[in-house]
């Protein structure tokens, strides 16, 4: 069965970084509840990209609005992922379009919003360690087969919001 991921409508915000809330950047610590290394689209608008859009088109928004993914979406239904290192591979392919490098929803790495409220920090460092991912999309919903995306947990701000707290950098 296929899912669906969603954006609220009421969150549907174009990319101006002028719209972006400033994420939260304070250090974090291991036992730290899990949600506050969220990135959370209460909070703050998602950053999107349409399917259809050019790689490079993609990266340098990517580049400018300083982020590192972007959710893909066909209207207000999240189709995929792009991070700047999927934009940048070079595999061979005249890939040109985000359609043709995104990690498709299907394959995407994705946690529940309420595992992530009932987690800690060191919670979500193994979570991305045993599944060798960058990013979670964090889904909430009560329908099977539909989800709302609730935000997005960045394995590298993560960590060096975890360093920041000890002092590592």
């Amino acid at each position: 069965m296929q899912r669906a991921y969603l954006l609220s409508a009421r969150r549907a915000y174009e990319r101006a970084a002028s719209l972006r809330a400033r994420t939260d950047l304070r250090p974090l610590k291991a036992s730290d509840p899990a949600a506050r290394a969220l990135t959370d689209f209460v909070d703050e608008p998602p950053l999107t990209v349409a399917e259809d859009c050019a790689l490079d088109e993609a990266l340098d928004q990517m580049f400018r609005l300083g982020v590192r993914a972007f959710l893909v979406v066909r209207e207000l239904t999240v189709v995929g992922l792009i991070t700047a290192e999927d934009a940048q591979a070079i595999d061979g392919s005249n890939a040109t379009r985000v359609a043709e490098r995104m990690t498709p929803v299907s394959d995407m790495p994705a946690i529940d919003w309420q595992t992530v409220q009932e987690s800690r920090v060191r919670d979500l460092l193994e979570i991305f360690e045993g599944a060798g991912v960058d990013h979670l999309v964090v889904l909430e919903g009560e329908v099977p087969d539909r989800a709302r995306v609730r935000g997005l947990i960045h394995r590298n701000r993560l960590e060096r919001r975890l360093y920041a707290h000890a002092g590592m950098i």
